[in-house]
């Protein structure tokens, strides 16, 4: 027993003294290839993912105008969306457009102006026109008759004749109005556009308005629509 204990004494000793006069050469570590992703994908969500991609790049968002005024605008958005439709109001447009207004001159006072209405008013109603008079109280046309503004100049002309034929001598003044547009953006969240049947069902009491389609992406982004 002696002997074999002395043995592996002296067996280790030559093997830590080869070792160290000849050491084992370092080896290189070949660095591990990072992973491509992340981690696996089931093939239903990789189909699901790159169909959601597809549908967008196709989407189709409805650009809406012709409101009254930005609560009408309001109302429209809020109705929409209780049809599952993404909406968002844009900034509105301000555009101008020659406006004609009819009247009568202005007179010396009120009291000659209220008679002269009066009596307008009475021969309208005899020969069976319709026409709109009021009394301007202010402003450079105040104690002036108005019959009424016209986006026609053709319709203000044949007014004018009209009252002209009843002993009146009217005239027309043409001045630039402007007219804020505002406009909603809308959009189908489950198809790539609106279909009819629900733009017709959402403009039912709402014949004014008309729409113009575009690509969503080329107009808003999805973080816009609510």
């Amino acid at each position: 027993m002696r002997y074999i204990v002395v043995f592996l004494i002296l067996a280790n000793l030559a093997y830590l003294g080869w070792n160290y006069r000849y050491p084992l050469p370092e080896s290189s570590a070949v660095p591990a290839r990072p992973l491509i992703n992340s981690g696996l994908t089931l093939v239903s969500e990789f189909e699901k993912q790159t169909g959601f991609a597809a549908l967008e790049a196709r989407r189709q968002c409805s650009l809406v105008s012709g409101f009254e005024s930005a609560d009408d605008a309001e109302n429209f958005m809020a109705q929409a969306r209780t049809r599952d439709l993404q909406a968002f109001l844009t900034g509105s447009l301000a555009t101008s457009r020659s406006q004609y207004q009819v009247f009568l001159p202005p007179t010396a006072s009120t009291e000659i102006a209220r008679l002269t209405l009066a009596d307008l008013a009475q021969r309208v109603e005899e020969a069976g026109l319709e026409v709109e008079t009021y009394l301007i109280t202010r402003g450079e046309l105040q104690n002036a008759v108005a019959l009424g503004v016209f986006d026609s100049a053709t319709e203000a002309v044949v007014l004018r004749d009209q009252v002209s034929g009843l002993g009146y001598s009217p005239q027309i003044r043409q001045f630039d109005a402007f007219v804020s547009s505002l406009q909603v953006w809308l959009r189908a969240p489950e198809s790539e556009r609106i279909n009819e049947l629900e733009w017709l069902d959402l403009t039912g009491e709402r014949p004014n308005l008309s729409r113009a389609e575009n690509l969503c992406q080329t107009i808003a982004q999805a973080s816009q629509f609510q």
